[in-house]
């Protein structure tokens, strides 16, 4: 998977100069996105913006997200579950989208398109060993409000436990373990929640960073 270059820490977005760019969520669920996908990690912001870089240095130099970004154990990473519920982003005085489609006739036909709609959540997944022993997991919480992102293990392609011991990526912390499933309560609006998932034998984490 190659997306395009990060947005994380541009000021400006589709909306030029009366664009913000992203929130402090928005930056790092980007960022934990292109990272369980394996994606380039290729940065755009100005790096000698002092001011841009303290509010994103903490994600950008995550380590534990590095890695899982570098490891490769046959997957390089994709979506696995989503909400059937839908919601709406409206791009509120923005100039709109701009796409092309094919009509009929072959011919582009131009359109632009204000608003978008994505799934309420969605849930990714990366394997960092051989054998479901231990995967990367992101929850993304794409709904205007805040929400508890509900994970089943077996949901997880190849996981290899049902009692699974649960490290947040973002914090830096070992959650302990889980039986079944694991709720990320309260995941903010745009925000995620970024696991390795691993067996209980499983070495800590640290050791593969």
């Amino acid at each position: 998977a190659y997306p395009d270059g990060l947005e994380v820490g541009c000021q400006h977005g589709p909306g030029g100069q009366s664009d913000p760019g992203l929130s402090f969520f928005e930056t790092r669920s980007h960022f934990g996105a292109w990272a369980i996908v394996s994606s380039p990690l290729v940065l755009s912001h100005d790096v000698n913006n002092e001011t841009v870089m303290d509010f994103v240095w903490d994600i950008i130099a995550n380590k534990e997200a590095i890695a899982i970004n570098q490891a490769w154990a046959g997957h390089s990473g994709s979506p696995f579950k989503e909400s059937n519920e839908r919601v709406m982003h409206e791009w509120l005085d923005l100039p709109p989208t701009h796409s092309r489609q094919h009509g009929q006739n072959g011919r582009e036909l131009e359109f632009f398109e204000k608003n978008t709609h994505s799934s309420k959540w969605q849930y990714l997944y990366k394997p960092l060993t051989e054998g479901g022993t231990k995967m990367a997991v992101l929850l993304m919480n794409h709904d205007v409000l805040a929400a508890n992102l509900f994970l089943k293990f077996k949901d997880v392609p190849g996981l290899n436990c049902s009692k699974c011991s649960v490290r947040d990526v973002w914090s830096h912390q070992d959650l302990g373990l889980f039986q079944d499933n694991f709720t990320a309560v309260g995941v903010p609006s745009h925000d995620s929640f970024f696991l390795v998932v691993m067996t209980a034998s499983s070495e800590p984490s640290e050791v593969w960073i």
